[in-house]
C-alpha cells in the first residue's frame, strides 16, 4: 500500500495528491490550515517519498492506489485535491470511482493528454535521467516551475524532495503521464464539483487553456493565483488555503 499520513479531524476528509518529483510534505501549509476542522490524508504516490516504486505503473493506476489507502481508512466520502501530476491522478480517481467523492481539484493540471511534442519531451526527460541520473535533472527542473523572485527555502525544500525520490520512480511517473489518457469529455459530463488552481505565470499550463476547461464544467470554481507560475500551493498558499476552503464550503 502507498505510503500516506493522516492529519486532523471533522466531518470532511480531504485528500492531497503531490506532483512530479515531490512527496506528500509539500502540502505541510494545508495540511496546517485544514487540519484543526478536517480530517486530512497526505499520499506519496508510487516512487515519491516513502511509497515504492511500481513498474510500468499507469495514472489509473495510481488512483486504484489511492483507493486502496482510502478502503484502508474506510473512507468512502472525501474531496480529492491534486497537484500537476497529482490532478491527473484526482481526475483518474474521479472517473473511475465517483461515488467517493463530494468534489475534486486540480492544482496547476489539466484533463488533456500529452500531445506528440509533449511526449517528446518526456521521452528526453526520461533518456537524460538514466544517462546522467536524477539529481541534475531535478536540480534544473525545479526551479523553473516557480515564479521569480522564488522564495529560497520553498526551491530548496521542493529541490530536496526531487532528490530524495527514487530514480526509477521519476522515470515510472514520466512514462506514466506520458502514456494516460485524455479526460476532457469526462470533464464535460462530470456531476461532481471542480475546482480549479490557475498560475497567471505558469510556464507549463497556459491559463487560458484551464480558463477555457472551467468553462467547459457543468459545476467548476476557480482560484486564479496572479502571483504564481505552477507552484501555488508554496508561492500563494494562504490564497490557495482560503479559496479552497470556499470550495469546500460550496459543496
Amino acid at each position: 500500500m502507498l505510503h500516506y499520513t493522516r492529519e486532523g479531524s471533522g466531518d470532511t476528509t480531504l485528500v492531497l495528491l503531490h506532483g512530479y518529483c515531490e512527496n506528500n510534505t509539500c502540502f505541510h501549509k494545508q495540511v496546517l490550515f485544514f487540519r484543526d476542522h478536517a480530517i486530512v490524508i497526505s499520499i506519496d504516490l508510487p516512487g515519491f517519498g516513502k511509497s515504492a516504486t511500481k513498474i510500468n505503473v499507469s495514472i489509473d493506476d495510481m488512483a486504484r492506489s489511492v483507493k486502496e489507502v482510502l478502503d484502508a481508512e474506510a473512507i468512502n466520502s472525501c474531496i480529492v485535491f491534486g497537484h500537476s501530476m497529482g490532478g491527473y491522478v484526482a481526475l483518474a480517481f474521479a472517473d473511475l470511482f465517483p461515488s467517493y467523492l463530494k468534489g475534486f481539484g486540480l492544482i496547476h493540471s489539466t484533463a488533456v493528454a500529452d500531445n506528440e511534442d509533449r511526449k517528446e519531451k518526456r521521452k528526453q526527460v526520461i533518456a537524460f535521467i538514466e544517462k546522467h541520473g536524477k539529481e541534475p535533472y531535478v536540480k534544473n527542473f525545479i526551479p523553473t516551475l516557480f515564479k521569480e523572485p522564488a522564495n529560497a527555502q520553498d526551491v530548496a525544500d521542493s529541490v530536496q524532495q526531487g532528490f530524495d525520490s527514487d530514480q526509477q520512480g521519476i522515470i515510472e511517473a514520466a512514462k506514466a503521464m506520458m502514456n494516460r489518457p485524455d479526460r476532457t469529455e469526462f470533464l464535460k459530463e462530470t456531476n461532481l464539483p471542480v475546482f480549479f488552481a490557475i498560475g497567471k505565470h505558469d510556464a507549463l499550463i497556459p491559463e487560458i487553456a484551464l480558463f477555457d476547461l472551467a468553462a467547459s464544467c457543468q459545476r467548476s470554481q476557480i482560484a486564479y493565483l496572479k502571483e504564481s507560475a505552477h507552484m501555488g500551493y508554496l508561492e500563494e498558499a494562504d490564497l490557495l488555503n482560503q479559496e479552497m476552503q470556499k470550495f469546500i464550503n460550496w459543496i
